[in-house]
């Protein structure tokens, strides 16, 4: 494994050699694919010694995203229709992910044609798994993409979770508290005046004061909706705090201690149970984060549009295509199907 990462160590310097003395004339387009085929396998390298670089992980999507060539320069190096079929449970990969020397014996085994091929799928497969695997550990349920899931508590609370959702609760004198780690959830909790409930998301704190409520962790804050009874909010960004209190049809979404209240229809609360999302004079961007946890692939969006671009409408979450097809019909969306596992979405 070693001589092989070393081997593509070595391609990733020739790459940049390469770019200072591009050939031209009839083997032009040769010296092009060959060009990105090595800047595909310098990514393999950093993306293998950083694993948990989201600034790392950001630039690499942008360099997918820049070109259709990348894309497919990217496909062919990684071979990601074998790695799609081996993401899925398999004995083969969780001994070479579990076990260093079974990992160490396969690479020596594999034949030189087929040594990047494989090298590929590994650190992709270490790209994925690596922060999958950690939340697994913190967590009490998880779900995957498309997955919804419902957890009845210790203390008789129900909590549905919505994809890639994942959550951690304990219960002690100290009260009840769910840990929000990932993702979006729905909860209906138990009264017990002697144990407070409270959701904790981020730097974010919802007190359940008797209520069902929906609460969504975000990049930078928390989405809170009341569906029936009331809650307190808490945001904090460490230095200062503000409570707001809820009750329903009454929602606020947090950015550190900003705090931007709404409204919501009670029975609109969590729609996504339905597998439906309702949304009124939101950003485009945020609709596909809404639609991104459905997807059993990765979405890549871009486009000054994302931002500044509202929309309105109601989106069938169980088939995601169809949704983003919903959006490019009627938003200036461009949404392009490059393999089965991957769709970039341009909002002018």
């Amino acid at each position: 494994m070693h001589e092989a990462i070393q081997n593509i160590r070595q391609w990733g310097s020739a790459e940049r050699h390469a770019e200072a003395g591009m050939k031209t004339g009839p083997d032009k387009n040769h010296s092009r694919s060959g060009d990105l085929s090595r800047q595909a396998s310098a990514w393999l390298v950093q993306l293998e010694d950083a694993p948990e670089d989201d600034i790392l992980r950001a630039e690499f999507m942008d360099w997918l995203a820049t070109s259709p060539a990348h894309l497919a320069a990217w496909e062919e190096t990684a071979r990601v229709s074998d790695l799609i079929v081996l993401a899925g449970p398999s004995p083969q990969i969780t001994s070479s992910l579990a076990s260093g020397s079974a990992r160490r014996t396969w690479f020596r085994n594999i034949r030189p044609a087929s040594a990047l091929a494989s090298l590929a799928t590994a650190a992709c497969l270490a790209w994925i798994a690596v922060p999958y695997v950690a939340l697994h550990f913190q967590s009490d349920a998880i779900t995957g993409a498309g997955e919804l899931r419902q957890v009845t508590l210790d203390d008789g609370s129900r909590v549905q979770l919505a994809p890639t959702t994942a959550i951690a609760f304990s219960n002690d004198a100290a009260g009840r508290r769910l840990k929000l780690l990932r993702g979006e959830a729905w909860f209906d909790v138990t009264h017990d005046e002697a144990h407070p409930f409270k959701v904790i998301a981020g730097d974010n704190t919802v007190t359940v004061l008797g209520t069902a409520f929906s609460v969504r962790k975000t990049d930078s804050g928390t989405d809170v909706a009341v569906q029936r009874g009331r809650v307190a909010v808490t945001a904090s960004d460490g230095t200062r705090s503000d409570r707001v209190e809820l009750v329903a049809g009454q929602s606020v979404s947090t950015d550190g201690t900003v705090v931007t209240r709404g409204t919501v229809r009670p029975d609109r609360v969590a729609s996504w149970r339905d597998g439906i999302t309702i949304v009124n004079d939101l950003p485009v961007g945020d609709v596909i984060d809404r639609i991104r946890p459905w997807y059993k692939g990765y979405i890549i969006a871009r486009g000054p549009g994302l931002s500044n671009r509202h929309v309105s409408g109601i989106y069938d979450l169980r088939d995601p295509d169809l949704a983003l097809k919903a959006l490019a019909r009627a938003h200036k969306v461009t949404v392009s199907h490059v393999s089965p596992w991957l769709r970039i979405v341009t909002v002018r």
